[in-house]
């Protein structure tokens, strides 16, 4: 199935990334300065195993600062956390996350930081945001050739992210994705690759988080990095073995080069006796030339099936 493929769903982190994202900006607001607002966030996020959370964190080990003790931890899947540090009640996560609990942001700092590809993650307490932490995630270095590969197969490519519009907008300008959808939920991935079924032609989908399993089992066809969660795995048809989308070119371009052989070989199969049985049938066909028909009838198939081995991948 993996040949007749039409729309590619690619999960961006970790899949069309590195999935090793570092901060890169900090700016506080309301007196902070830029160590206190790294290390209430990086203490909001000691509890976290999220991608986004490790990196705040690394970059407050950089700094030396001591992580302060959180009480009353709460994780809102694919937005942010709340909890109490000391007797403040504070929250941290995306933009949208914030916004929801009544807080409002400057949404120019927001966008600027956006459009530079970079994920935002607010600091704010019950009533006004504290500060901005921007976090970078670079794509991997064949992503955007392995994009153009596969339009040249003929396959769209849908790339589906937690950020908000602006910072996707920048990602997929940069990969050469025309499509995408941003500020996705966790627990809407599997609904969206539904909902491209519903468009017709073969959906596929590659990722590689525990959060991508769902919507790789509604996939029609799937792919996992062999870096990926166990579940993803689990869940996907075909597991990479380089990280590396170029890999999902390969497994294409190789499944459509088996269906051109199974197609060529059944021309053969049927070509010596299309052939043969008219001229059996009036009495024009010896028994030996028939028997050694067949047998070259099955040379000719081994022999065509052979000629994969010289199928070579994406260099």
């Amino acid at each position: 199935r993996a040949g007749k493929i039409r729309t590619l769903v690619v999960d961006k982190t970790g899949t069309l990334t590195l999935g090793k994202p570092a901060v890169t900006d900090v700016v506080p607001t309301r007196g902070l300065t830029e160590s206190m607002l790294l290390q209430l966030a990086a203490s909001l996020e000691q509890n976290s195993e999220h991608p986004l959370a490790r990196a705040v964190l690394s970059r407050g080990r950089e700094h030396k600062l001591s992580l302060l003790p959180v009480e009353d931890f709460a994780a809102v899947p694919g937005s942010g956390v709340r909890a109490r540090i000391g007797q403040r009640v504070l929250l941290l996560g995306s933009p949208r996350f914030i916004r929801e609990q009544g807080v409002a942001i400057d949404d120019a700092t927001v966008l600027r930081l956006a459009g530079e590809g970079k994920t935002v993650v607010v600091l704010a307490d019950s009533g006004h945001a504290m500060g901005y932490v921007a976090i970078a995630d670079q794509p991997r270095p064949s992503s955007a050739a392995a994009i153009s590969r596969l339009k040249t197969l003929g396959i769209e490519v849908v790339m589906l992210t937690g950020d908000n519009a602006a910072t996707a907008r920048a990602i997929a300008g940069k990969l050469g994705i025309s499509e995408f959808r941003a500020e996705v939920l966790p627990a809407d991935k599997a609904t969206e690759v539904s909902r491209l079924k519903l468009a017709g032609g073969l959906v596929a989908m590659a990722g590689d988080g525990v959060n991508d399993a769902p919507a790789l089992a509604a996939a029609d066809v799937s792919f996992a990095i062999s870096s990926g969660s166990d579940i993803a795995i689990e869940a996907a048809d075909i597991t990479l073995m380089r990280n590396d989308l170029m890999s999902v070119v390969d497994a294409i371009r190789l499944s459509r080069a088996t269906l051109a052989k199974i197609r060529q070989n059944l021309f053969f199969a049927f070509f010596y006796n299309v052939l043969g049985i008219p001229l059996a049938a009036l009495g024009m066909l010896n028994p030996v030339i028939a028997g050694a028909s067949m047998a070259l009838s099955s040379v000719s198939v081994v022999t065509n099936s052979l000629l994969l081995k010289r199928w070579n991948p994406v260099a």
